[in-house]
């Protein structure tokens, strides 16, 4: 089984890249390291590169994040420790004598056969090709984004070209879908264009990858930060919530959505209108709703069942439609109660995603007054963790949430006369 620096260095060496070249490349797209800290990432002397590290290595060399951890031989979280203790071991080797290592051999040899693993180690797997074209739609839509975010910044196309380096890239031709440019060129527009955070950078990079389809979210019309979040969304196969104001818009009715969109204004969708904010919402709904694996975790304050945005009739099928929810399998439906709650968070709502790659970290987002916030910093994730733990321990079952509901359903249903 190959190690990390064993793929790394088979991967510089057939993408023929040096250490120098790899370092510089990364260097001029934001992510500034050393020649020395690639070698000895090469040589395994250095075992712990960051995600953010990790990434910018994938995007430059063209292979995926996970062939290059090597995750395609192990399925458990710890894939990333087991190969760089392996490779330490290894390296703990060299000087020995002969007969040292024979003796030593052996051993390895015993304890492949214990754990039933081959009597050979695998041979190093090849390294993928390099990314295929572009698709047409993928050219596209990456095309659009790029313009949107150079114009977002109020840089022409040739203050683009010269920060980059003349003839280092076709922006024209980029910005329309003629060509695809190559992702460490993408990572390079990035940081001209001042897109800093690294959820934001991934979802645009994964598209210039080639790792995924064009995506409704993709649209020009929609702003960088939301199709960053929408796009986390899709991936995630853990959702959890907390909504202090609204029916988390996962679980909306068509027309509480539109109540809720007309509430807080479309604007906050990046949307001119709301219809249009509102069709982002179904999208989001209809893109879940295929994904079979997600499960939604969502906590409510029980002021917002009490909370009228739309009229009696309305605001009851919303908590119908709750109902159905709250018994669907994939989704857990929780409600702080207005009564002497035992803990209720100093903040707005949020969201924590969790996702089916072992080297990927949980991603927060804090739901602002005009755009959310995606958080990366462990420390800073682990905070919203604890206030959703907290929440969990405290808030109704999910037998005692159907009982919150039907008192509420029967409260709407007495004042309609029913």
């Amino acid at each position: 089984m190959a190690n990390f620096a064993e793929r790394l260095d088979l991967a510089l060496t057939k993408r023929g890249f040096t250490g120098a070249q790899l370092a510089s490349a990364l260097t001029e797209a934001g992510i500034p390291i050393t020649r020395a800290y690639v070698s000895q990432l090469r040589t395994g002397k250095q075992t712990n590169p960051t995600l953010q590290v990790l990434r910018a290595l994938a995007s430059c060399l063209q292979v995926s994040v996970g062939w290059l951890v090597g995750d395609d031989h192990l399925e458990s979280g710890a894939v990333e420790d087991l190969q760089l203790r392996a490779a330490a071991l290894g390296l703990s080797a060299s000087g020995l004598s002969e007969s040292s290592l024979a003796v030593l051999r052996g051993v390895v040899e015993l304890a492949r056969k214990a754990e039933g693993l081959p009597g050979e180690p695998e041979p190093t797997p090849d390294i993928p090709d390099a990314a295929t074209p572009l698709s047409e739609p993928q050219c596209r839509a990456l095309g659009k984004r790029l313009h949107g975010l150079r114009l977002a910044v109020e840089l022409s196309v040739e203050q683009v070209e010269s920060a980059l380096g003349k003839g280092a890239a076709a922006i024209p031709a980029i910005e329309e879908g003629r060509i695809a440019p190559p992702p460490i060129t993408v990572e390079r527009l990035l940081t001209v264009y001042g897109v800093t955070s690294p959820p934001i950078r991934e979802y645009v990079l994964a598209l210039a990858r080639g790792e995924r389809e064009a995506a409704w979210y993709d649209a020009q019309s929609i702003p960088v930060w939301l199709a960053a979040t929408y796009a986390l969304e899709q991936r995630a196969t853990l959702i959890r919530s907390y909504h202090n104001q609204f029916v988390p818009p996962l679980l909306q009715t068509e027309d509480y959505a539109r109540a809720a969109v007309t509430v807080t204004g479309p604007a906050t969708l990046g949307q001119a209108t709301v219809e249009e904010a509102l069709a982002l919402v179904l999208a989001r709904q209809e893109a879940l709703s295929r994904e079979s694996g997600i499960v939604v975790w969502a906590i409510i304050d029980e002021s917002v069942l009490a909370r009228s945005i739309v009229g009696p009739h309305v605001q009851l099928r919303q908590l119908e439609t709750l109902m159905d929810q709250a018994k669907r399998p994939n989704v857990s439906l929780h409600v702080v109660p207005l009564e002497d709650p035992a803990y209720v968070p100093r903040t707005g709502p949020f969201t924590l995603w969790r996702f089916a790659e072992a080297f990927e970290s949980d991603i927060a987002c804090a739901h602002g007054i005009e755009r959310d916030e995606l958080i990366t910093d462990a420390a800073a994730v682990e905070v919203y963790h604890q206030a959703f733990t907290k929440l969990s321990v405290t808030t109704t079952t999910r037998e005692e949430t159907v009982e919150v509901l039907n008192f509420h359903c029967e409260r709407l249903s007495r004042s309609l006369g029913k």
